[in-house]
């Protein structure tokens, strides 16, 4: 009688089992994988927004889309960095062509900062999706692509 009482719990035990397997070998066609990369060390991008403005320091109106006419801002935080460096944004338009860069050079200061660099977008601007590359000391950093739309 003692194995009877068992035997519902044996076959809810073997149920969720095979349920288990089930479920973990549907996903075998897909190829996705994964890598743990630490951080490097020295200096790196704290934070980077894509903004319509940036007043005292702070990005005002994160956004990834963007009017003709519209002032389009790329607002870094940067960790670690202990001047002197030099940061670049690099802005590419919609069939990868670069419209225009800006260097900004960190000659002193903390090692924490923020840099603020802007592209003034007119109403020849092309519309489509733009990108802005971001490099500390000519490696690439970080980029960020956005959309440029006709102004009304």
């Amino acid at each position: 009688m003692h194995y009877r009482s068992c035997l519902p719990t044996i076959i809810y035990a073997a149920l969720g089992l095979s349920a288990i397997l089930f479920l973990s070998s549907c996903g075998e066609d897909e190829k996705a994988s994964g890598e743990l990369v630490g951080p490097s060390g020295g200096p790196r991008v704290d934070e980077s927004v894509l903004a319509l403005d940036v007043i005292d320091g702070v990005p005002v109106g994160i956004t990834s889309l963007f009017l003709q006419e519209d002032v389009v801002h790329l607002w870094v935080r940067w960790e670690g960095l202990a001047p002197p460096h030099e940061t670049e944004a690099v802005w590419f338009d919609p069939i990868g062509q670069e419209v225009d860069s800006a260097v900004v050079g960190i000659a002193n200061g903390p090692s924490d900062q923020v840099t603020d660099f802007s592209l003034e977008l007119t109403l020849s601007s092309t519309v489509g999706r733009w990108e802005v590359a971001l490099y500390l000391d000519g490696g690439l950093q970080r980029s960020h692509t956005f959309d440029v739309v006709d102004a009304p």
